[in-house]
């Protein structure tokens, strides 16, 4: 009796949390991946430009860094990111600041910032190095349709996958996860993220600066050289306002508004907005499928928890249907789910109430959040358990 050809697992959409969960489930004992994405992936020549590797950074955390080690991609990764020795939490104009050292957690760094550029290129060559991987790109799904055994999806080109595990992976936007039946919560907060890099006067020795300002959150992450990447949210007509800005007056009010002992802001590049409209899947996991990424949750930029979130979320799925024999059953999907509710939870909500905290002005309640600021710099216990919470540990 003849031997039926294992069918891949499919995963749609190529961002950098599609390529990381195909690594991941390859490093897991899985058999063939399918990766489809609807833009070009460009290899070797060039990095890829795909929307989800543009010009913004991301802040992988001490646990992230494990992942891509154990990946064996941590050295290739660090040969363009900066680290961060020290998290340095602020807020203007009142008492009260926090530092959170690598020393403290006996680690050589917190964790690092690298542009998605080279982090979507990074983990794009693993993809193309491993022959059990198949890249279908540009590509885009027309239809899928539901099998006993699992999942049958019909590309562009008439292509027809079957697959024993559908994996939607393609942004908050998913058609994918709509494909699936399942909807989504949208959370428009009315605010915008203003993205650059700015070149510093001198050396930004591993700080990372979280500053509430009453406008939102103004995070200044360290890159390579004597570079930060900006984020700073506010209201969407201030962001308006700050586009409008030439560089030398909008750096001029960076300037008044960063930390007293951050580096001075010398130049700005290329200033990008995001809209902060957050999302949540309704479900994340039907028979045969599962939704993962932005296309399950996405966060409030603050503290820089949405791809760390995403990758504890990857690195458990994979584990569990990694080498499985029916890797759709919904057993061992749901189980999965309800294994990632409580972080899922509980970074979500911290980081959509924190900035709404710390632009409260009300006296008391002002007084009390910068107490807790100074508890966190005072007590080590404190501050080690939020840093191991912040860094996936």
């Amino acid at each position: 009796m003849a031997v039926r050809e294992q069918q891949p697992l499919l995963i749609v959409g190529g961002g950098m949390a599609g390529a990381m969960l195909a690594l991941l489930l390859r490093h897991h004992g899985s058999g063939p991946v399918t990766l489809v994405e609807s833009h070009p992936l460009t290899l070797p020549d060039a990095p890829p430009l795909t929307p989800s590797f543009d010009a913004r950074s991301t802040a992988l955390s001490a646990g992230t860094l494990q992942v891509l080690d154990m990946l064996g991609l941590g050295q290739a990764l660090r040969e363009h990111a900066a680290a961060i020795h020290t998290v340095h939490v602020s807020r203007q104009s009142r008492l009260g600041i926090t530092r959170m050292r690598a020393e403290e957690e006996g680690l050589s760094q917190l964790g690092a910032v690298v542009e998605n550029r080279w982090l979507g290129y990074v983990l794009l060559q693993a993809v193309y190095a491993d022959p059990a991987i198949t890249v279908r790109a540009p590509a885009r799904l027309t239809g899928i349709r539901r099998r006993v055994d699992g999942y049958e999806a019909t590309l562009d080109d008439g292509d027809t996958l079957h697959t024993p595990l559908l994996i939607a992976a393609d942004g908050a936007n998913s058609q994918t996860r709509e494909w699936l039946g399942i909807s989504a919560r949208r959370t428009d907060l009315g605010h915008d993220a203003l993205i650059a890099n700015l070149a510093l006067d001198g050396d930004h020795q591993g700080i990372a600066y979280e500053r509430f300002l009453n406008q939102g959150p103004l995070a200044l992450l360290p890159l390579p050289g004597q570079r930060v990447a900006l984020v700073w949210t506010g209201p969407r007509a201030q962001v308006d306002d700050w586009m409008q800005q030439d560089d030398d007056t909008l750096l001029t009010t960076l300037n008044e508004c960063r930390p007293a002992d951050a580096p001075m802001l010398t130049a700005m590049g290329q200033r990008q907005r995001y809209p902060l409209v957050l999302s949540h899947a309704c479900a994340q996991a039907v028979p045969f499928a599962v939704v993962v990424g932005n296309a399950a949750h996405t966060l409030h930029p603050v503290a820089g928890q949405g791809f760390n979130l995403t990758v504890r979320d990857l690195t458990l799925l994979a584990e569990q249907v990694g080498g499985a024999q029916n890797p759709g059953d919904l057993t061992r999907l749901n189980a999965y789910v309800e294994a990632r509710e409580a972080d899922q939870a509980l970074i979500g909500q911290a980081s959509r109430w924190l900035p709404e905290l710390f632009r409260v002005q009300q006296p008391l309640f002002a007084h009390t959040r910068q107490l807790g600021l100074v508890a966190l710099d005072i007590f080590p216990g404190l501050r080690r358990g939020f840093a191991r919470r912040a860094m996936g540990l």
